[in-house]
């Protein structure tokens, strides 16, 4: 009966380390510049970071600029005041026009011929956009709703709304501080993840840390994975020993 719990524990290890899905962390850190810079993020040119290619309302809005933005992180650049004051090592993306959609798809998706690679979504950051250091409007609490479809959703849209609070004034300014949004259990195998920037510069938003994952593909374990993998792979070969010896 033990050689039959130890087989049964061993290839359980191998079959977790097989199944594992590999979350990835789209930050921007290759994006961040010194100075406050502009990204292409239209059709055949999307800003990719992780496992995600980040569009600026696609390609069916008219006038759109198509384009993505981050704040500069050198303090003497202008937009410097602007970063979160809790962004760590990356950096932020954000709409450089009021009222535009962002589109998120899983890397190497041709949505304009209908091939999405499908991926699920779990967290986000989300920020206000401007300090009042660089601005003089107010910053408000607002709502922040993403939208999406796919498979998982029976290709019907869902939504999931959050509240964005404003901050709290230090030193006589607000400044940005990026708040952590969680998804719920829908949102997997996705083909297309979009919300829209805010109409007003007091509620307008940048966005970084989006935590998500391909679905049905080949992906390069984690150091983790590779832990579970080789244990569940030393506890068969014990078993089979074991088994040998008592035969």
């Amino acid at each position: 009966m033990r050689r039959y719990k130890l087989f049964a524990l061993a290839l359980a290890g191998v079959a977790l380390a097989s199944s594992a899905t590999a979350q990835t962390t789209s930050d921007f850190s290759a994006y961040a510049s010194p100075t406050t810079t502009e990204y292409q993020a239209g059709v055949g040119a999307p800003v990719t970071s992780g496992v995600i290619d980040f569009y600026d309302t696609e390609y069916f809005i008219s006038g759109a600029r198509n384009v993505l933005g981050t704040w500069g992180n050198s303090p003497s650049d202008l937009g410097y005041v602007n970063r979160p004051t809790n962004i760590g090592g990356g950096t932020a993306m954000f709409a450089t026009q009021l009222g535009e959609e962002i589109d998120l798809f899983g890397t190497g998706s041709d949505f304009v011929l209908g091939n999405y690679n499908e991926f699920n979504i779990f967290s986000m950051d989300v920020g206000h956009l401007y300090s009042t250091q660089f601005s003089q409007f107010a910053l408000s609490s607002f709502t922040f709703t993403v939208s999406g479809f796919g498979t998982g959703t029976g290709n019907n849209i869902i939504s999931q709304s959050f509240a964005i609070t404003a901050p709290p004034a230090v030193a006589g300014f607000q400044n940005p501080l990026l708040q952590t949004l969680t998804f719920d259990s829908r949102w997997h195998d996705m083909s297309n993840v979009w919300w829209s920037q805010s109409t007003g510069s007091g509620t307008a938003h940048q966005f970084t840390n989006v935590v998500a994952s391909l679905v049905n593909t080949s992906v390069v374990p984690e150091p983790s994975t590779y832990v579970m993998m080789f244990a569940g792979l030393l506890m068969v070969g014990v078993a089979r020993r074991r088994s040998r010896l008592n035969s």
